[in-house]
């Protein structure tokens, strides 16, 4: 399981900086740097000073201090890969060799039913652990359509016969996988998985038809936020739409609700709150 966040210091400054279209010599210049300060620092080859961090923050609207935490490496959850939680049973599977991705099982301990959100690769280890569980999957949600999320879902598909389901903003991207598509996900939907609700909240951004899965206790994210950081963006419309939809949807949620992402160790509603550089 992770033992550091999917984003580094790094991460978050270039992920908002693409995010509001800003040229790399541009922000060099606004923070008193050279392009090549900047080109170290998204490398990982470079942490300014203090008072650089500082004014970094400033010019790409980021929180000062949680920003030179994320410098220092301070911040990592409590619980990366989730906690229990009465009635339902949460397998996190890190899948991909290289590029690693967050799929989940989601169970109902109560009817044994699950579900399988976002299987992105590696089928035969999600065959395994959905057998090794004991619980038998009805549907497949996706969070949203890119491919290392998406991957494994024609085989996970004819082992299961479960209908898989997506928001229909994201179909575009699915290419030949959009025809395992049986049903779409829509804002304010409510899923059931056996005696467990999720309601279905749109968070775009990161792609048009993203969306989180919201229940009392826990919400899959996707790619809309990970944690200490955001997925990543590259117009300026989408990168505001994506820090408005996570406050509103997920970080005005409970403080003690577990975030599970798309990369990255898990993570909840307050750590977020109290140490993600993207929210003041």
């Amino acid at each position: 399981m992770y033992t550091q966040l999917e984003d580094e210091f790094g991460d978050v400054v270039a992920k908002a900086r693409r995010g509001q279209e800003m040229a790399v010599a541009a922000l060099a210049d606004r923070v008193g740097l050279t392009a090549g300060d900047i080109a170290k620092i998204e490398d990982y080859e470079l942490i300014p000073a203090a008072d650089t961090i500082e004014r970094l923050a400033q010019v790409l609207g980021l929180h000062p201090g949680k920003l030179q935490a994320s410098a220092v490496q301070a911040f990592f959850p409590r619980h990366p890969a989730g906690r229990s939680m009465a009635g339902a049973q949460v397998e996190m599977m890190v899948l991909g060799s290289g590029f690693l991705m967050n799929g989940y099982i989601v169970g109902c301990a109560a009817t044994g039913r699950a579900a399988i959100i976002d299987p992105g690769f590696d089928a035969d280890k999600i065959l395994q652990r959905l057998a090794a569980s004991g619980l038998t999957v009805e549907q497949i949600l996706l969070t949203h359509g890119h491919q290392d999320h998406i991957s494994a879902l024609a085989e996970i598909g004819r082992a299961t016969a479960a209908p898989a389901r997506i928001h229909s903003g994201d179909l575009a991207l699915m290419s030949s996988l959009a025809d395992q598509i049986e049903g779409e996900l829509e804002e304010g939907e409510v899923v059931h998985i056996g005696q467990l609700r999720f309601e279905v909240r749109s968070t775009p951004g990161h792609t048009a038809g993203g969306i989180s899965l919201v229940h009392e206790e826990m919400a899959f994210v996707g790619d809309a936020l990970f944690a200490g950081s955001l997925g990543g963006t590259r117009s300026v419309g989408n990168y505001r739409m994506q820090r408005q939809a996570v406050a509103e949807k997920l970080l005005a949620l409970d403080a003690n609700v577990a975030l599970f992402p798309g990369h990255g160790p898990a993570t909840t509603v307050g750590e977020e709150r109290e140490n993600n550089p993207f929210f003041l």
